[in-house]
């Protein structure tokens, strides 16, 4: 074979490396463009998610009567005990604060702070039971009606 030819074959076999080498990393490139991107975008939605959480805790405290200290005492004087989380929520449409005092959850109307309901941590939900509790005296706007049930869903 002529040199010229050698020559020639030799560019032709290096040119093709290069450009799948240049593809190759082209591709990895995009591939981490697209994890980074996308991470991005879980971080947004993450932060809306949040942002939407805080939004609605604001306007459910400007509905709430009695204080978070308030919901949690009524609490202590119903079972005892020292509470680990107190929060306020929505559920079914009701305005109520959600007292955790050990395993047992104490319900308490968010408008004038009496004591709905009990109930242990890890019961089963029972719909005949949650038809036959007591409303809270604040209902909450169908706008607002996002219950914890349908949040931890999402």
């Amino acid at each position: 074979m002529k040199t010229s030819t050698k020559i020639a074959v030799a560019t032709f076999v290096l040119g093709i490396l290069g450009v799948a080498t240049i593809t190759q990393t082209t591709y990895a490139l995009s591939k981490e463009t697209f994890n980074k991107v996308a991470e991005a975008v879980n971080r947004n939605w993450e932060a809306n998610d949040d942002l939407e959480e805080v939004q609605e805790v604001i306007q459910l405290q400007k509905l709430a009567k009695i204080s978070l200290q308030q919901a949690s005492q009524a609490a202590q004087q119903k079972i005892g005990g020292e509470p680990h989380q107190v929060e306020l929520e929505n559920e079914n449409g009701n305005l109520v604060y959600t007292v955790e005092i050990g395993e047992t959850e104490v319900i308490v109307d968010a408008g004038n702070g009496r004591v709905l309901y009990v109930e242990k941590l890890n019961q089963e939900d029972n719909e005949a039971a949650e038809a036959s509790r007591p409303r809270s005296s604040i209902q909450v706007p169908n706008s607002q009606n996002n219950d914890r049930e349908t949040n931890d869903d999402n």
